[in-house]
Order: C-alpha cells, then sequence, then structure tokens
C-alpha cells in the first residue's frame, strides 16, 4: 500500500512539473486561434507507424465534432477569419491532412462529405499518384498517394489542396536553390494541375527556421503549418500555424481535448503533439542517412 501510495505522488509530482514547463514554455491559446487537426493516412490496412486511424474511427470522430456544434474550414479560410477577427467565441475547427494519401480518397472524403466537413489535403508533388517511395516505409509496406484527378474530384466538392514540398525532405537542410525548388516548384505544379492557386504550405515534418518562412514567403504561400512551433501559443504566426496531431492510439477523449483550448487538458494534448513531433525529427535524420 505505501509504495501505491509513493507511486501516485511521484505520478502526480511528474504531471505536476510537466505542467509548470509547458505553462512556461508554450502556455494557452490566443482566444481568437482555431483549432487544426493533422491528421495523415485514414485507411484499412495496419502499419507500424502511429498516424493512421480507420474509417470507423474517423467517422466518430466527425460524428462528435457535428453533434458538438463545430462547423469545418479551411485552412486558407480560418486564416481569413483570425486576421479579421471573426474567429472568437466560435466554435470553427481546421482540419488537414499531410502527404495526400490515396487512402483520403476512399475513405475520408465520402465521410467528409457525409458529415458536411471540408478540409486542406497538403500533397507531396513528385509522389502524386505514385507509392511513398519518399518515406522510410518500416516493414516494408507501401501506400500511394492521390492522383491529379482523384484531388481534382476532391476539389471539386469543396477540399482544399497545399503543397508539402516537392520529396517530402527537411526544408532546414536545403541550399537557397533547392529550397526554392521545393516551395516555389511544388506550388507551380500544383496549380498547373489543379488550375486554382495554392496559399497553404505544411512544413515536412514540421520542421523549418527563418530561411524557410522567408523561402516560403517569397514563394507565395499565405500560410503555413508546423505541429511544433516555436513560440507561444498565445502567438499567432501565420507561417507556424501550430497544429494538433492525430495518433493511432487517440481515443474520443482526446479528440475533445485536442480541439478544445479551454479543455484543463488541452495543455497535455498539445505537450504530446509537440513531443511526437519531435521524434519525427529522428524520422527525417534516418530518411537523410537512408537516402544518400
Amino acid at each position: 500500500m505505501q509504495t501505491f501510495a509513493v507511486f501516485i505522488m511521484s505520478a502526480a509530482l511528474a504531471g505536476a512539473l510537466l505542467y509548470l514547463y509547458w505553462r512556461i514554455r508554450f502556455g494557452p491559446p490566443a482566444k481568437s486561434s482555431i483549432p487544426i487537426l493533422a491528421y495523415h493516412k485514414v485507411d484499412t490496412r495496419l502499419e507500424l507507424g502511429g498516424t493512421m486511424i480507420s474509417p470507423k474511427r474517423f467517422a466518430g470522430h466527425l460524428d462528435y465534432f457535428r453533434k458538438n456544434g463545430y462547423q469545418s474550414v479551411t485552412l486558407s479560410r480560418a486564416v481569413e477569419l483570425m486576421r479579421q477577427g471573426e474567429s472568437s467565441g466560435k466554435k470553427y475547427l481546421c482540419l488537414t491532412f499531410d502527404d495526400a494519401y490515396a487512402g483520403l480518397y476512399q475513405h475520408a472524403f465520402p465521410l467528409l462529405r457525409e458529415y458536411g466537413f471540408t478540409a486542406t489535403v497538403f500533397v507531396v508533388t513528385d509522389y502524386a499518384g505514385r507509392t511513398n517511395d519518399w518515406d522510410i516505409n518500416w516493414g516494408g509496406l507501401k501506400f500511394g498517394h492521390l492522383s491529379w484527378e482523384q484531388m481534382k474530384e476532391m476539389q471539386a466538392g469543396g477540399i482544399e489542396f497545399g503543397s508539402h514540398g516537392k520529396s517530402h525532405r527537411d526544408l532546414r537542410s536545403l541550399s537557397p536553390e533547392k529550397l526554392k525548388e521545393e516551395l516555389a516548384g511544388s506550388r507551380q505544379v500544383m496549380e498547373q494541375n489543379l488550375g486554382l492557386p495554392v496559399a497553404a504550405l505544411s512544413y515536412p515534418f514540421g520542421l523549418y527556421n527563418e530561411a524557410v518562412k522567408q523561402a516560403a514567403r517569397d514563394a507565395g504561400y499565405l500560410s503555413t503549418c508546423s505541429l511544433s512551433p516555436g513560440i507561444k501559443n498565445s502567438s499567432i504566426d501565420y507561417y507556424a500555424l501550430r497544429r494538433c496531431g492525430v495518433y493511432v492510439t487517440d481515443l474520443l477523449w482526446d479528440m475533445k481535448h485536442k480541439i478544445d483550448h479551454d479543455s484543463p487538458w488541452f495543455w497535455l494534448q498539445d505537450l504530446w503533439s509537440r513531443l511526437v513531433n519531435w521524434c519525427a525529427g529522428g524520422t527525417a535524420l534516418a530518411k537523410r542517412i537512408l537516402h544518400r
């Protein structure tokens, strides 16, 4: 019994210290900020990674959002609302998907239409219609990416498409010429294939620095996303918008506290998302080593 009491007290102390660190380092979000969720795969196949969720679970998320009065907006629309000061006190929600996997067309897109939601999908342009050979593919299981025709159909159904670079590389490691090619080049290819301006960018692996942010501005993007911005949550940087990742381990309880910025448990979701993204930096490093 005494051992159990010591364990509980130690866990409580560790939780308090983590909260104190989060409160000092990041803190609560600005009242005008719109929650942005970062999904990856919605598919029926299993994989070793932690970013895939099943269509059934995704449907459960959408059902919860709708029942609780959330209205989804694209990332570009979310930026407009925040810039114009029209987001405070409203239940806006932005759903984003990195990598533009083909499973989105088969599984996520029909569910988004069924529940009346929209989303923003970020495309790795060199791999449109191809498999994800850019990835490490733990376990050897590969996934396909959306084709341009599938994207056009989804775009006609209200889905926004943004860039995730040309080849999903750590943008911080690139020369100015390569960085321009990844950002301006991917945007140009998307506009040629989809016929609409591309305003949004998601940094591969969520990683960026000031040079990358400036290159994104120079390339014509109006907003960019990260999973772990270096600034406090109370500041809204439209070239490093904070998103909260969605993972295979997430329960509906987690989803509730990811999108409720006033929740007493929001801090835990924010800190966990940042920790997972920090680990993604290891994936970026492994990719550079393996693909040399």
